[in-house]
């Protein structure tokens, strides 16, 4: 096959069209702009669900009236389990100054004294450990004296299970819902680019010209339109990242304890290589049905 020459003819297809595919691709754009930034949420959710997922964070909140010899019994029961990697107390007082280290309210918030904070032991579980051994744990920390609360974080886990679920549906329904604009645009600007270009169809067919000839440079020139779409999305996306990625880390940090990330590169050629094959498959698709050979 003389791809050499296809990509000539595409090139100059590109240039005598290029205000009707510059329309094409800035639309497309948006779209693949919207996608994109739902993989970045996604990216990041996922993220912040297997730190937090995976930590197995266990936090033991004490009574008010705990006395010292009942901490110091269940810190040393506590570090004798096998699952229990790491125990830490944390007072009233340095839990206190952590919210306001990471709190943007300190002078709404400075007047509060240290009993509002409740002090605690801090348990870091062993990673894999299983979450009926978890929730059998808490149960049996809860039956202490010196115990006011276990919180597991299971809840939040669920709810957050259940929303990277919705999300990765999003994600999907978005992506079918870009393709099909990817389709249905270069669909139909092959189609006007098909009718500008009649005439030098039908001398090309008198030529002997085969239909892969004819179709080849609409091909490629429907893959360059979808192409260089994602790629402007993700220029785009890019540059908003750089300009709020400081702002946005101070406030997932304070949070989460995260940083945000970018796409990662997997996400970005999937992206360039899908956008590629969708406007390909739009031309081909359009070529089949309007392009008489």
């Amino acid at each position: 096959m003389d791809w050499k020459s296809a990509f000539a003819r595409a090139r100059r297809g590109l240039r005598e069209e290029r205000r009707l595919y510059l329309v094409a691709v800035s639309s497309l754009s948006v779209a693949f702009l919207c996608l994109a930034v739902a993989l970045l949420f996604m990216q990041n959710l996922g993220e912040f669900g297997q730190r937090w997922g995976q930590s197995n964070h266990l936090s033991v909140y004490l009574a008010d009236d705990a006395a010292a010899n009942d901490v110091a019994q269940l810190r040393v029961v506590l570090e004798g389990l096998t699952e229990v990697e790491h125990v830490e107390r944390v007072s009233s007082e340095q839990a206190r100054s952590e919210f306001m280290a990471q709190s943007t309210m300190h002078d709404d918030l400075s007047s509060l004294p240290a009993d509002v904070f409740p002090a605690s032991l801090e348990i870091e579980l062993a990673n894999g450990t299983p979450v009926q051994r978890l929730e059998g744990l808490a149960q049996r920390l809860g039956s202490f004296r010196a115990v006011a609360e276990v919180e597991t974080y299971s809840s939040f886990f669920e709810r957050l299970d259940s929303l990277l679920r919705a999300g990765r549906g999003l994600a999907m329904g978005l992506a079918l819902l870009v393709s099909l604009c990817v389709l249905a645009v270069v669909g139909n600007t092959i189609r006007l680019a098909v009718a500008r270009r009649t005439r030098e169809i039908e001398v090309m067919k008198l030529c002997g010209a085969t239909d892969a000839f004819v179709r080849r440079p609409f091909v490629l020139e429907g893959a360059f339109q979808g192409s260089m779409s994602a790629f402007l999305a993700l220029a785009l996306l890019t540059l908003a990242f750089l300009l709020l990625r400081d702002r946005a880390d101070g406030m997932l940090t304070a949070l989460t304890g995260t940083r945000l990330l970018f796409l990662s590169p997997l996400a970005m050629v999937g992206l360039l290589v899908g956008g590629a094959l969708a406007g390909a498959i739009g031309s081909a698709l359009s070529l089949r049905r309007y392009l008489v050979v």
